[in-house]
């Protein structure tokens, strides 16, 4: 399990919620540092999460998502158009040594390979939505109580 500790900042619907988090060591090492949603200080991050214990706007939260949730979505956003780009370029330069088309392989090759890693981000964008969301998303998992 990952696990974070933040403050509800918004809720979203009954059951969505929006938590800020203060980067921790974590974030150093990310590949995607400075990538994700940032606060407004560049300190602090904002994730949606799934709500189920009903947690209030100001309430300190410890938020967990499972590492086979985690890795799942890893390898959809970045491996998958990885192989794409392979596929594309292999099918580009496979076209341009067979049909003469005119233009140097190597160059179809480019072409073909951004087309079907572009091509994959659309796909997964428009496939994203019969995903259910919740499934990946982050949970609330406890309601920290304020220390006097």
């Amino acid at each position: 399990m990952i696990e974070e500790v933040g403050t509800v900042v918004e809720l979203k619907s009954k059951m969505i919620a929006v938590v800020m988090c203060t980067k921790s060591s974590l974030c150093e090492n990310c590949a995607t540092n400075g990538n994700c949603a940032l606060g407004d200080d560049d300190k602090t991050r904002l994730i949606e999460v799934h709500n189920p214990l009903a947690a209030e706007v100001g309430e300190q939260v410890r938020i967990a998502t499972t590492t086979k949730s985690f890795l799942q979505s890893s390898f959809l956003l970045y491996i998958v158009p990885l192989i794409a780009l392979v596929i594309g370029a292999i099918a580009g330069l496979l076209v341009g040594e067979k049909i003469p088309t005119g233009l140097d392989p190597n160059l179809l090759s480019a072409i073909f390979g951004v087309f079907f890693m572009s091509g994959s981000f659309v796909i997964l964008r428009v496939g994203s939505s019969v995903l259910n969301k919740e499934s990946y998303m982050p949970k609330i998992i406890e309601i920290l109580k304020e220390e006097l």
